[in-house]
């Protein structure tokens, strides 16, 4: 167990091939044009970047403000994505760049979902085409609100193909999305749209950042 008893509130951080520390985490956004910081608060190591991505834009878009200026692109890596702060860039009209986050699917392999009736329906050639209805929300093991769609055993569990689709035991299939799906649908159709301004995107925001950072670390040393 790590433990300082003069900083108790330091956490401990892990990156491959280095030693574990009592750390906290920075977070910084940096303007394109000129590599100025416009915006920099910290955190307790292990904290989520995108938990502080909503406090970081807020410091940002105020500084901002307060030089009468107005930013045309935020650019952030897939760790600052989440639900909430797709929707905080929604609200505010702010034209973001965020990768999804890695356990994002844009299509479920053998369902399509309908919209208008609000359910996954199956597609997989030689199955019983069962219907998967929204059955509610839930909140999974890692603290994200889900909306649950689930067939029926009727429907799945006399399928031929069921043992590979649903399990050896289970007799009904089961897909969950987060709440916030359609925000992440529309960034990843946005990131797609054209994949050469996407790279460049991704180029351009290393280029501001790892400078700037690596300024910073040179200063503390």
């Amino acid at each position: 167990m790590h433990y300082s008893p003069t900083d108790p509130d330091a956490k401990i951080s892990v990156k491959p091939g280095k030693a574990r520390h009592l750390n906290y985490s920075g977070q910084v956004s940096v303007d394109d044009a000129h590599h100025v910081i416009t915006g920099a608060c910290g955190s307790t190591s292990g904290s989520k970047d995108s938990a502080i991505f909503n406090k970081i834009m807020d410091q940002t878009l105020a500084n901002f403000k307060e030089n009468h200026l107005q930013p045309d692109e935020i650019l952030a890596d897939a760790g600052y994505s989440s639900g909430e702060s797709l929707s905080y860039c929604q609200k505010r009209g702010i034209n973001a760049y965020i990768p999804n986050f890695g356990q994002y699917k844009s299509h479920r392999e053998g369902f399509v979902f309908n919209q208008a009736e609000n359910r996954y329906e199956c597609t997989k050639e030689g199955g019983n085409k069962a219907f998967l209805p929204f059955k509610k929300e839930a909140i999974d093991s890692k603290g994200y609100t889900k909306k649950v769609y689930r067939s029926s055993e009727k429907d799945c569990g006399k399928c031929p193909l069921r043992e590979g689709c649903c399990g050896k035991v289970t007799k009904f299939k089961k897909l969950d999305d987060s709440i916030h799906k359609p925000l992440y649908d529309a960034m990843h159709e946005k990131l797609n749209r054209d994949k050469n301004y996407t790279r460049y995107l991704t180029k351009r925001r290393s280029s501001t950042v790892e400078p700037v950072l690596g300024t910073l670390s040179i200063i503390i040393r």
